[in-house]
């Protein structure tokens, strides 16, 4: 357990006057426990849905399949299974699930007092149960309350995310290297995801915008069978998860030499890049950090980016605190952010981004990814 995560939890559940919690969100499960369920094929066909915990008199368990529990029980959680996969009868891990948490939350059944409820990934099939276990006067609904509690990181998580940045930062090495005219987006995609499950050491899930030449003025998008050119710029936006918490950075790489005015698009977006740096302290808001941002690109004559100027990173790759214009959100000390300006010019196909991702320190920031060079 994260003790730290734990204790911030127990604080907000009694301030809501909540003695029991019952938590639903995977992102949640990571933050509390550590344990990070596989997520490179989806859902399980021999499962129910995501992993449950209670928190209850102090003790906090998780129901899982008994495909998953040992991962968990390797780091010390307390589980109750289910079974999955079988040869003995039907897959019916959604009714196997069911049964399990109408025992699991059984000796709750006669509790008097207000309970936390996450209930955005409750599936559908285990409501009514909870419904009839604990009336639904009784339950604080707390799905959009934990996802600010999580912003700022203890130390564990920062070095989980520095972990994970330090993949990001050597996908870019490896994207450098191997960029070349008549290499396809989808064959370096293949060569650079070999090279970072093996330095890695095991599967790894990548998220990436992944797109060479015209394609880069789109924003984005997954690697396809585009063969780059002399001249192309290529934008790689790489983003993996390495013990349940994500890295980010974004660098825009050109085949060869770019021309003058794509280095001037790149000058430009660095320098919006450098200024946001320089601005992060806490005390920001997050509105005006994505103004300033935004109005460099203005300024130097470009088109807005229409994505956000930046966003959190930890258990989810895109979480609080949000680099936009209607965020009022002050930055905090232990928050860690990327940053991620860009210009995209249809007409020119070109499209330049560049993100780093920083930690708030108490007087400043610290950037924690170095592809840059900063």
């Amino acid at each position: 357990m994260n003790e730290i995560s734990l204790a911030r939890l127990q604080e907000t559940l009694q301030h809501k006057g909540c003695p029991a919690a019952l938590l639903t969100n995977p992102a949640t499960i990571t933050w509390l426990t550590g344990y990070a369920p596989p997520i490179q094929t989806g859902p399980s066909p021999f499962e129910g849905g995501a992993a449950i915990g209670l928190l209850w008199e102090g003790q906090f368990t998780l129901l899982l399949s008994d495909m998953e529990a040992p991962a968990a029980q390797a780091i010390g959680i307390p589980t109750r299974e289910y079974i999955s996969y079988t040869i003995d009868e039907p897959v019916l891990g959604f009714d196997h699930q069911a049964q399990a948490f109408r025992e699991f939350i059984a000796p709750l059944q006669n509790f008097k007092g207000k309970m936390a409820v996450e209930l955005n990934f409750l599936s559908a099939s285990l409501y009514p149960i909870l419904m009839d276990t604990i009336p639904v006067e009784q339950w604080v609904l707390v799905d959009n309350d934990l996802p600010s509690l999580r912003a700022i990181k203890s130390a564990i998580e920062i070095e989980k995310i520095r972990a994970s940045l330090a993949l990001a930062d050597a996908a870019q090495t490896i994207v450098k290297r191997l960029l070349q005219v008549g290499l396809s987006e989808i064959e370096l995609w293949g060569q650079l995801k070999a090279g970072l499950e093996h330095q890695a050491g095991g599967r790894l899930p990548v998220l990436a915008d992944f797109v060479g030449g015209a394609r880069t003025a789109e924003i984005g998008g997954l690697p396809g069978s585009y063969r780059l050119q002399a001249g192309d710029p290529f934008i790689a936006d790489i983003v993996p998860r390495l013990d349940g918490y994500w890295g980010d950075n974004a660098a825009t790489h050109f085949v060869g030499e770019p021309a003058e005015s794509q280095k001037k698009v790149y000058q430009v977006v660095m320098e919006a890049l450098e200024k946001g740096l320089e601005a992060v302290k806490p005390g920001v808001r997050a509105s005006d950090l994505d103004a300033m941002l935004r109005q460099h690109i203005e300024r130097q004559g470009y088109p807005i980016y229409p994505h956000h100027s930046g966003h959190g990173l930890g258990v989810t790759y895109h979480e609080e605190p949000r680099i936009v214009p209607y965020n009022e959100l002050t930055l905090q000390a232990g928050m860690v952010l990327a940053l991620e300006p860009g210009i995209y010019l249809p007409e020119q196909g070109l499209g330049v981004r560049l993100e780093d991702v920083v930690l708030v320190t108490q007087d400043g920031c610290e950037i924690l990814t170095h592809h840059l060079g900063h």
